[in-house]
C-alpha cells in the first residue's frame, strides 16, 4: 500500500458510518489529477466524504491518505484510453474497405471518432469513480 497523496482536513459532519471532511486548501489543489474527488465542481471549498474507519468526532483533524494507486489508474483512463481509441479507429478503419480519396483522411477521421469515444467512455468512467471515493482514500488520525 503506497501513499502518495496527503492532506489534512477537519471533519464536519457524520452521517451514519460517513463523515464529511473539509480539507486544507493549498497551491497544488488546482494543478492535482485527483481533485474531482474532493471538490466536484468548486475550487474553493475542498470537500470529500469517507467511511468513518477510525471513529472520529466532529472537530477532528484527520489525514487522507490515497491508497490504491488512483494516481496511476487515473492517468491511464485519462491519457491511455482515448489513445488506445485513436490507434484502434485507425486501425479498424483500415480494414473496412471505402472509396474514399485520399485513405489518409478517412483513417485519421475513423481514429479521431475512436478517440471522442474513448474519451467520452473514460469520463464517465471517472464520474462514476468519483461517487465512491473511499474506495480510493484512507483516513488517519493525526
Amino acid at each position: 500500500m503506497t501513499k502518495q497523496v496527503a492532506d489534512t482536513g477537519v471533519i464536519t459532519t457524520i452521517s451514519g458510518k460517513l463523515v464529511t471532511i473539509l480539507l486544507e486548501s493549498t497551491d497544488n489543489c488546482k494543478d492535482c489529477g485527483i481533485r474531482f474527488l474532493c471538490s466536484p465542481g468548486s475550487d474553493k471549498v475542498k470537500i470529500i466524504t469517507l467511511e468513518n474507519s477510525i471513529n472520529a468526532e466532529v472537530g477532528e483533524k484527520v489525514k487522507v491518505s490515497e491508497f490504491s494507486n488512483i494516481l496511476i489508474k487515473l492517468s491511464l483512463l485519462q491519457y491511455g484510453l482515448p489513445l488506445l481509441g485513436f490507434l484502434l479507429g485507425i486501425i479498424v478503419s483500415t480494414f473496412i474497405a471505402i472509396p474514399w480519396k485520399p485513405i489518409e483522411l478517412y483513417q485519421f477521421l475513423c481514429g479521431v471518432f475512436g478517440f471522442g469515444i474513448a474519451g467520452i467512455l473514460s469520463y464517465l468512467i471517472i464520474k462514476r469513480m468519483a461517487r465512491n471515493p473511499y474506495k480510493y482514500f484512507n483516513l488517519e488520525k493525526i
